[in-house]
């Protein structure tokens, strides 16, 4: 999928307009609402039996004129591809709206700025549980869950910011809201360049450069620290670079010894 994001947006990365990301991150997150409503349209464009030729046809259809050139340039190639499942297409679709919104951001740049807001946001939520479940009421709509981010964001974040939040409060099909706020900050990471590393300890960590070293020498990347103080964890430290956990906790040790000892 990351590599489908860097094809999709390459085309623009001579361009200096921030409107042109704009106007397609915003046309991709448009067509992201309607494909999560829409399950019929959905499956038939993520369908490898369906010819290129129409589902080209269907796109230009419905999207020609109600979204710039360039956005259904975009969902076309993303449509003719092949997906394991509609629902990876939808999130590929997402995903490169993410991009060219943050791309946006580089054009002005502060995409360190949307970074630290993004990481910000997400350890908010997770110690606001009444927000939580506020921005995940099936009883809400999708603007009024925007609505309340615009509440909390307004003249304290970027616009870049506040249009990916809003998008994905209001987009979260079935996942949390904390997880779906922590991949746009992995997003943005990658746009500079980067890999997060969450970090949970039960102290303050007296070494961080040094462990930031170590984790870029083992991925090849440089690496930025979140880091989570958590007296849950006891002793030594638990650290996720995306699907890979390194849990060198005592909680998770004394667990293992509990289960050992209970047979």
């Amino acid at each position: 999928m990351a590599a489908l994001q860097e094809s999709l947006v390459a085309r623009f990365t001579d361009s200096s307009e921030k409107s042109e990301f704009e106007a397609a991150g915003d046309g991709l997150f448009a067509v992201v609402g309607l494909l999560g409503e829409e399950r019929s349209l959905r499956a038939m464009l993520a369908d490898p039996a369906i010819g290129e030729g129409t589902k080209t046809e269907t796109i230009k259809t419905l999207f020609s004129g109600k979204v710039s050139d360039l956005t259904v340039e975009i969902l076309t190639n993303i449509a003719t591809s092949r997906w394991s499942s509609d629902n990876d297409m939808v999130d590929a679709t997402e995903e490169a709206a993410v991009t060219l919104i943050l791309m946006g951001a580089e054009v002005d740049g502060h995409i360190d700025r949307v970074e630290e807001e993004l990481f910000r946001f997400g350890r908010a939520i997770d110690a606001n549980p009444p927000l939580q479940m506020a921005l995940t009421d099936p009883a809400s709509s999708s603007e009024e869950k925007a609505g309340i981010v615009d509440v909390l964001l307004e003249g304290k974040a970027a616009p870049e910011t506040i249009t990916l939040v809003s998008h994905v409060a209001g987009s979260l099909r079935g996942r949390r809201i904390q997880d779906a706020v922590a991949r746009l900050s992995e997003l943005a990471a990658n746009r500079r360049g980067r890999i997060i590393a969450e970090v949970r300890s039960a102290v303050e960590l007296t070494e961080q450069q040094r462990l930031a070293a170590v984790l870029a020498t083992l991925h090849g990347r440089a690496v930025e620290l979140n880091i989570e103080i958590d007296p849950a964890v006891i002793g030594g430290i638990e650290v996720r670079v995306g699907d890979e956990v390194i849990d060198g906790t005592a909680a998770t040790k004394l667990e293992q010894a509990r289960r050992k000892l209970a047979g």
